[in-house]
C-alpha cells in the first residue's frame, strides 16, 4: 500500500532516467579540459591581437589577465563541479569564486588603468623650462608619477648617452621627497629564425614611482638636474594612487587568504589540497611584481616577467600557508 500511495511525480523523480552518454562526456570535458583549453586560448589569443595591432594593448591585456585568473579559479573551485554537493554549498561556493574574481583583477586593472591624470604630458627641462609644476593632489594620500624621455642613439649603432636625473617634488608643508634614476640604452643580440641574430637597442627611457603624500595636499616639482644638461625634457604624467593604503591592502589580501583557506579546509575545496589557497597567493606575488614595476604603460612584456618572477614567489608563500593550515585547522568529519 506504500508503494501504491507514492505520487507519480516521486515516483517518476526516483525512477528517472540516467543522463544520456553524450551528456555525461560534455559534463565531463566541461569539467576537465575544456576550460582549461579555452583560457588558455584567450590569453593567446589576445596577446597575438595586441601584438599585430589589432586590438590596443590595455583591453587586450585586461581579456588575457581575467582569463588567467578565471583558469586559476576553475582549478580551485573544481571540486564543486565533479563531486555531489547540496545546492546551498554550491552557491556559496559560485559567489566566493566571483568575489575572488574581482578582487584579484582589481589591482592589474588599475595598473592598466590609472584613471583621469592629474597632470598629462608636462616637459621639464635642464634649464628650468616647466617650472615650477604644481600637481593638484589634494585629498590624494599618494600620487603615481610617470617620468617620460626620448633617447636618441648614435650612428652605427652606437648607444645613447645615459640620461641621470634628480627631481625634487615639495609637499604643502614644503617638505622635500628627492627623485633620482636612469635613462640608458643598451645593446643586445636577438635571434632571428634557427640560425640568425641581430643587435638590437634596449631602451629604458621611462620610469614610474609612487610618491607618498602625507599631507594629502599640491605637490610641487621645484627643480629637475639632468646629466648631461643637453639632454632631451624629461615628461611627467601624474595619477592619484588607485590603490588603498599598505595596511588595508595587507587586511583584504588576509581576509582573502582566509576566506579560501576555509573553503579548502573546512569546505568542499578540502579534495583539491589547497588548489585555491595556492593559486590565491600565486595571483597576489603576481600582482605584487607587477604593480612595483617601472614600467609606465604595463604591456603583455610586464605581465608575463610579474607572472615569471611574483607567481613563483606567490605559489611558495601560498604553499607554506597550506601546510600550516593543514597542521592546525582540523578537516570536518
Amino acid at each position: 500500500m506504500a508503494t501504491a500511495s507514492r505520487s507519480p511525480r516521486t515516483a517518476g523523480a526516483r525512477s528517472g532516467r540516467p543522463p544520456s552518454l553524450l551528456a555525461l562526456r560534455v559534463g565531463d570535458a566541461v569539467t576537465s579540459w575544456v576550460v582549461p583549453v579555452t583560457g588558455v586560448a584567450v590569453v593567446v589569443l589576445a596577446g597575438t591581437l595586441s601584438a599585430t595591432g589589432l586590438v590596443a594593448t590595455e583591453p587586450a591585456l585586461a581579456v588575457a589577465i581575467v582569463a588567467a585568473l578565471a583558469l586559476l579559479a576553475f582549478i580551485g573551485l573544481r571540486p564543486l563541479l565533479t563531486e555531489e554537493h547540496p545546492a546551498r554549498v554550491r552557491t556559496l561556493g559560485a559567489l566566493l569564486g566571483v568575489v575572488w574574481l574581482f578582487a584579484c583583477y582589481i589591482p592589474f586593472h588599475y595598473r592598466i588603468y590609472p584613471g583621469v591624470p592629474l597632470v598629462a604630458g608636462a616637459q621639464l627641462t635642464a634649464s628650468g623650462a616647466g617650472l615650477p609644476l604644481r600637481i593638484p593632489a589634494a585629498g590624494h594620500g599618494a600620487v603615481d608619477l610617470l617620468l617620460e624621455t626620448h633617447l636618441v642613439p648614435g650612428p652605427t649603432q652606437e648607444v645613447a648617452t645615459p640620461v641621470h636625473f634628480t627631481i625634487t617634488i615639495a609637499g604643502a608643508d614644503g617638505t622635500p621627497q628627492v627623485v633620482t634614476g636612469l635613462f640608458e640604452d643598451t645593446l643586445a643580440t636577438r635571434r632571428l629564425g634557427r640560425r640568425g641574430s641581430a643587435v638590437v637597442h634596449q631602451m629604458h627611457s621611462s620610469e614610474m614611482r609612487v610618491l607618498s603624500n602625507p599631507g594629502r595636499g599640491d605637490l610641487t616639482i621645484s627643480q629637475v638636474l639632468l646629466e648631461p644638461e643637453n639632454s632631451q625634457p624629461v615628461t611627467i604624467t601624474a595619477f592619484a594612487h588607485p590603490l588603498p593604503p599598505l595596511p588595508i591592502l595587507a587586511l583584504a589580501v588576509a581576509a582573502l587568504l582566509g576566506a579560501v583557506i576555509a573553503f579548502d579546509r573546512r569546505g568542499p575545496g578540502h579534495s583539491s589540497d589547497g588548489a585555491l589557497t595556492i593559486g590565491t597567493a600565486t595571483a597576489v606575488g603576481t600582482a605584487l611584481i607587477f604593480w612595483t614595476s617601472d614600467a609606465v604603460h604595463p604591456e603583455f612584456q610586464t605581465f608575463i616577467g610579474a607572472a615569471i618572477f611574483g607567481g613563483p614567489l606567490g605559489f611558495g608563500a601560498g604553499a607554506l600557508v597550506w601546510w600550516l593550515a593543514k597542521r592546525f585547522i582540523a578537516r570536518p568529519d
